[in-house]
């Protein structure tokens, strides 16, 4: 399980929060609204068959958060 938080008054946090979701998959993510700017994204596993599909998603979520940190 990962959990990322999301501060939605950037319109690039609410794009990434959208993208990454999407990447991830709906069923397997939850959304948990911490107040009325932040959320919370939970992604979790779909099992161990899907380890390889999930560590490479996974890399394009934290890359492109690290990437908008170093900016």
């Amino acid at each position: 399980m990962v959990i990322v938080v999301y501060d939605l008054r950037d319109p690039d946090q609410w794009q990434s929060a959208h993208r990454h979701r999407g990447f991830w998959g709906k069923l397997y993510t939850d959304i948990y609204p911490l107040d009325y700017d932040h959320i919370a994204l939970v992604f979790r596993s779909a099992g161990e068959r899907w380890r390889p599909w999930e560590l490479l998603r996974l890399s394009w979520i934290l890359d492109e958060d690290l990437e908008a940190r170093a900016a």
